[in-house]
Order: structure tokens, then sequence, then C-alpha cells
């Protein structure tokens, strides 16, 4: 479509581009196609339309969507742009996610290892903070990493800040 129907073209809305590819498919489907080396519509009727079936009366209920994932190595796995926990074990395994509408529950084989309430909000963590026990030093429960890290180690940044003033 790209070097044949819009190349070279400017439309003034969304609207006319759309009356014209609406004319265009009907054109297009009647040349002969360069790989089938037939028309489309012919090769539609002929072949795949009596592959088609009916659509339900009503939609199917989404019951949510599997994902294979690997477990990076800060125990977080990818769920679009967001990152969920799972057990520190777990760390560069694969696990299978399964995303529904208001939770997250998270496998390895047919176990539970993670379950979350889904976000939405792009780029948050989602952070368990059980899934961390063990380690020496974990994130906080909000899945940031802590503001002043010097102060795990007796310091603060306000206590540089004194020094430095102290010496100005």
């Amino acid at each position: 479509m790209k070097r044949n129907a819009i190349a070279g073209r400017r439309f003034e809305s969304f609207a006319a581009l759309e009356a014209y590819l609406a004319e265009w498919m009907v054109l297009a489907d009647q040349r002969i196609h360069g790989t089938t080396h037939e028309a489309p519509a012919e090769r539609f009727e002929r072949e795949e339309r009596q592959a088609l079936r009916p659509l339900p009366e009503r939609p199917l209920p989404l019951l949510g969507k599997r994902l294979r994932r690997r477990a990076a190595v800060d125990a977080l796995v990818d769920v679009d742009t967001l990152r969920y926990s799972v057990p520190h074990g777990l760390v560069r395994n694969h696990v299978e996610v399964l995303v529904a509408e208001a939770e997250i529950r998270i496998f390895q084989g047919t176990e539970v290892v993670a379950a979350h309430g889904r976000r939405f909000e792009p780029y948050a963590r989602v952070i368990d903070p059980r899934h961390f026990d063990g380690l020496w030093r974990r994130p906080q429960s909000d899945g940031m990493a802590t503001s002043e890290p010097l102060t795990s180690m007796g310091r603060s940044l306000a206590d540089y800040a004194a020094v430095i003033e102290g010496a100005a």
C-alpha cells in the first residue's frame, strides 16, 4: 500500500484518505497479484470464503492472555510497560504470565508463584516484598530504589550537605 495506493499522494483529512482507500481496494482486488498470479477477489471466492465461519451472536468474554516472560535480574517481569515482581529464586527463569482484567498471575510450571492486582500506569512497578525475603539488599515496597541509599550506611545526604556548607 505504501508504494502503490498512497505513494506521493496528500489528503486533506483522514476521512479523505479512508474514502480514497475504499475505492482503491475495490480496484486492487480485481488486479492480478504479483505473487499468486490471481485476482484477490477471485481467489477469495474460490478458496477462502468456504473456510470462514459465522461470528458468534454475542462476543466471547475475554478471559485473559497468556504470555511467556523471563524474570530479569531484578526479579521483575515485564508486561506491556509495567513490571511485576516474582520470587527472587526465579531470576533468569522463564515464567508464564496470565493477564486478566483485574489481576496478573505468574506461573512456574503449574504453580502460581506470584499474584498482583493489575495496574495500568505506564512504567509502574508492582512489588510484593516477600519476593525478596532472604536477600541482603531489598527494594522498597513501592518498587523504587531508596531515595537516600546512604542512610543504610549510617549517613544521609543532609550529613554531607552540612559538611559541604561548613567547608564553604
